[in-house]
């Protein structure tokens, strides 16, 4: 190609990634250390990627100043330096290593476990001195000690792994994983925080650094803690209130406490953990869990292969502001994700005819199509969900919305979304979505048949039957002779031919309500109500000008 994509790399990564795009022709690499933000800005202009580390922060004005940006890489697993809305915002994929460095961060893990309880740096300190003084660093075994892990993910189940093998008692908190997964590792899974803390010997943390992890060991937590007991922090500073922590190691609350993140970094000169009274109870590192060749090398490669993938179209993995990738769903996921939009969009018009935008949509995800245990507590919108939102978006700003900006949108028009799961009912797998507007509520119940065919089959409270495709007209009417005559009349009129018809009704009502389909076995559908749906539409046409199907 004539023209190659610009790689710019803004702090050292692992020889192994720059390999990667020095291999590739189609790349014209840039390693430009120690910049400033002017100079990264400068340079940003005409950068097609840019791969960084943790030093680099890739804000907002450093987003809007790559206009060419296709992707921004990190080379590591947080993206804390990385402004995630900007860049989707802006249509960039942002990359990162999640597993790169998972051996590097249990190992420092560990050894800060038996650094804090063995006194470890403080005796070579103390060494190093010219002391000879072994009875004040007499310290604690891990074995036979009950750990409390903080989120049990890659990081926290490898370090499982080792803690067991040194004869600990491992439990876990952690609301996001299955029992299963905590049972294939011998650990026992806690439903209550407060209650797991209070049982732990020592307490090692592996979570993310988020509005629910945000000081989670505050003051309040850290007086629940076994007297002595030990905490250590290899994830992500801000977990810990530091001033409560330190204060707690200081009245003797705490054993001992270990870290290698912190709030802000580097640490000012007047940090609560430099403090000199609590200097022999405290192991602090310079945020180095990923620091080692191996993992270095790992996760430069992982960053770099992914980056030059998206600059070329490919499949990709670890995108982190993506929702879900499409290329990794089935056939029978993908017709769900297409009608799902559909239900989206059309619901969104039924709410528009009434003058009334949506403030609020819940999705009811039914059958076992959508039984992913994994990402149900994960608290993950699924694809569908997501779709829907697309959908309903697309009737209100009139323009095609991305997947990757559909959550950004909704949250920024206050569009509150609720996900569920449920057991299926009359259909194997069914997508319910409800909308809330100021003037009452919009939900339609679509599915996909054997054939694979996709069906609306409820809209509001009427049970009805129709393919959402092409143009449909939607009405509602009293049950009266002549009306069906008479819409298809002005139809005619106007060079309007009828693909397809379909009626709903509601028995004994004298107002056509639901329709009365008959499956296969000649039963009738479940008919459900719902309450604060009284707005239904009973007739739907789907229709094709001038004889063309459309």
């Amino acid at each position: 190609m004539d023209k190659k994509w610009k790689v710019l790399v803004t702090e050292k990564v692992g020889e192994a990634g720059l390999d990667i795009f020095r291999n590739a022709p189609e790349v014209e690499l840039e390693v430009a250390l120690g910049l400033t933000d002017e100079q990264i800005i400068e340079k940003l202009a005409d950068a097609d990627a840019v791969l960084t580390r943790s030093g680099t922060t890739m804000d907002e004005k450093k987003i809007e100043a790559g206009g060419k940006l296709k992707v921004i890489g990190r080379a590591g697993v947080g993206v804390d330096n990385i402004d995630l809305p900007a860049a989707s915002r802006h249509g960039i994929i942002v990359i990162n290593a999640p597993s790169g460095n998972t051996l590097a961060a249990t190992e420092l893990t560990m050894a800060n476990m038996l650094a804090v309880v063995r006194k470890v740096p403080q005796a070579c300190a103390s060494l190093h001195a010219g002391k000879w003084n072994r009875n004040k660093f007499t310290g604690r075994q891990l074995s036979g000690k009950k750990l409390l892990i903080i989120g049990l993910g890659r990081i926290g189940s490898e370090v499982a792994k080792r803690a067991r093998a040194f004869g600990m008692e491992v439990i876990a908190y952690d609301p996001y994983i299955p029992h299963t997964k905590a049972d294939s590792l011998h650990v026992e899974l806690m439903s209550d925080l407060e209650g797991a803390v209070s049982l732990a010997d020592m307490v090692t943390i592996h979570t993310p650094l988020t509005e629910e992890t945000a000081n989670m060991i505050d003051e309040s937590m850290l007086r629940v803690f076994k007297h002595g007991a030990y905490l250590v922090n290899c994830a992500r500073g801000g977990i810990v209130d530091e001033a409560a922590v330190a204060q707690a190691v200081r009245d003797e609350r705490l054993g001992g406490f270990a870290t290698d993140v912190y709030t802000s970094e580097p640490l000012n000169p007047g940090h609560p953990f430099l403090a000199e009274d609590i200097a022999d109870r405290i192991v602090i590192t310079p945020h180095i869990g990923a620091n080692t060749v191996e993992a270095q090398s790992e996760v430069s490669r992982i960053a770099a292969q992914n980056m030059l993938s998206v600059l070329r179209g490919e499949p990709y993995n670890h995108a982190v502001n993506l929702p879900f990738l499409e290329q990794a769903l089935n056939g029978d996921q993908r017709m769900y994700l297409s009608l799902s939009r559909k239900i989206g969009l059309l619901a969104a018009k039924l709410a528009q005819v009434r003058g009334s935008a949506p403030h609020k949509c819940h999705v009811t995800l039914r059958g076992p199509l959508f039984d992913d245990e994994e990402k149900r507590l994960a608290n993950k919108l699924r694809p569908y969900t997501i779709a829907v939102l697309k959908g309903m978006l697309e009737i209100s700003i009139g323009t095609p919305v991305s997947y990757m900006l559909a959550p950004l949108i909704a949250k920024d028009r206050d569009i509150s979304i609720d996900e569920s799961y449920g057991e299926p009912r009359t259909y194997k797998n069914t997508i319910e979505v409800e909308l809330e507007t100021a003037k009452g509520c919009v939900s339609l119940l679509a599915t996909i048949t054997e054939e694979g065919r996709q069906r609306i089959v409820r809209v509001n409270d009427y049970w009805v039957d129709f393919v959402p495709s092409g143009k449909l007209l939607i009405f509602q009417n009293h049950d009266r002779p002549g009306v069906i005559g008479k819409i298809g009349s002005i139809l005619g009129e106007a060079g309007v031919n009828i693909a397809n018809f379909a009626l709903g009704r509601k028995e004994g009502s004298g107002c056509a309500r639901r329709a009365r389909n008959r499956r296969r076995d000649g039963r009738q559908p479940q008919r459900r109500a719902h309450q604060e749906r009284r707005h239904g539409l009973g007739r739907h046409r789907r229709l094709h000008k001038g004889g063309l199907r459309t």
